[in-house]
């Protein structure tokens, strides 16, 4: 229509389109379409999902999930020492373009209950906390698992609380042991440093999330490694 209505000449549409043919010419598209390369064929998809493919994303978890501080010795953490589990799912914006996903936060739960544990979700987004000793007689453990994503919406993303003071903020890693898992950001630090355990898992795959898991469990040990960037240059972070 702007073409149409005269917005746009005839002179910036052909700069346009000589850009445009440009490009794909420089990939040789129009080669691939005359030899009908563009599209596989439907059987060469096959090939996704292969065992050997399953194998390498097994690798890459297990040498990429990063024990980055665990200052109270407080692994393993095991159905059989700890069942009870107070889970915290943080996530980042919703409906953007590489936007986080709460699906993620159900294979969570999954793998936290096919291991053997308890699972008590905290669905609320109040301030109210409750007795500190009804907290501490209900649950042996709490799981805090970080998925924030976003992209080109704001120049650095931060943890964002369901609410001001929110029961979420990791006020109880004073009272149980607390397990706080990133799934995607290596630099959290700057929002949870009174945090004693701390995982940077770098993917939100299933099998990422399995593996995670089985460490925090003692499993299999961590083989990742991590640099100075994830303290934040926060004091308070390496205690």
């Amino acid at each position: 229509d702007g073409y149409k209505n005269g917005v746009i000449t005839d002179q910036r549409l052909n700069e346009a389109l000589e850009r445009i043919l440009g490009l794909k010419a420089a990939v040789n598209l129009h080669k691939k379409a005359e030899k009908n390369e563009l599209m596989p064929a439907e059987d060469i998809l096959d090939i996704i999902g292969q065992p050997e493919h399953h194998k390498m994303a097994a690798e890459a978890a297990d040498k990429g999930i990063t024990l980055v501080k665990d200052s109270l010795d407080q692994l393993p953490i095991t159905p059989g020492t700890h069942p009870r589990i107070k889970l915290y799912y943080l996530y980042g914006e919703l409906g953007g373009i590489y936007n986080s996903d709460t699906s993620f936060r159900d294979r969570i739960i999954t793998e936290l209950e096919k291991a053997g544990f308890e699972v008590d979700l905290n669905e609320g987004n109040g301030r109210e906390k409750g007795k500190i000793m009804e907290y501490r007689d209900k649950y042996d453990a709490a799981f805090v698992f970080a998925d924030v994503r976003g992209y080109a919406q704001q120049n650095n993303y931060r943890i964002k609380w369901k609410a001001p003071m929110a029961d979420e903020v990791p006020w109880y890693a004073a009272e149980i042991p607390t397990v706080f898992v990133s799934l995607n950001y290596t630099n959290h630090y700057i929002d949870v440093p009174m945090v004693k355990t701390f995982i940077n898992a770098h993917g939100n795959t299933g099998e990422v999330i399995k593996q995670t898991i089985e460490k925090i469990m003692g499993k299999s040990e961590f083989k990742g490694a991590y640099n100075e960037n994830v303290w934040c240059n926060t004091w308070e972070a390496r205690r």
